[in-house]
């Protein structure tokens, strides 16, 4: 149970397909693939995507600080 109540297992399952879903879509895996996975593993590419979009969006920010410098 949560703190608030409710049951856990529902709320804990929708979090695992939610994050499924994020690195199906980032890596092109097929979501039946990465239910093989080990939650480790998950967690890790999890951390991995989060890295790459700070970069990207550092990348992103460093431009157009650059074209509005001009």
């Amino acid at each position: 149970m949560t703190s608030d109540g409710k049951p856990y297992a529902p709320i804990r399952y929708e979090q695992i397909v939610e994050e499924c879903y994020a690195i199906s879509k980032r890596i092109n895996t097929s979501y039946n693939d990465l239910k093989k996975i080990t939650p480790l593993e998950r967690t890790y590419l999890l951390q991995f995507i989060r890295k790459d979009l700070e970069r990207e969006n550092e990348l992103k920010q460093r431009a157009q600080d650059q074209l509005n410098s001009k």
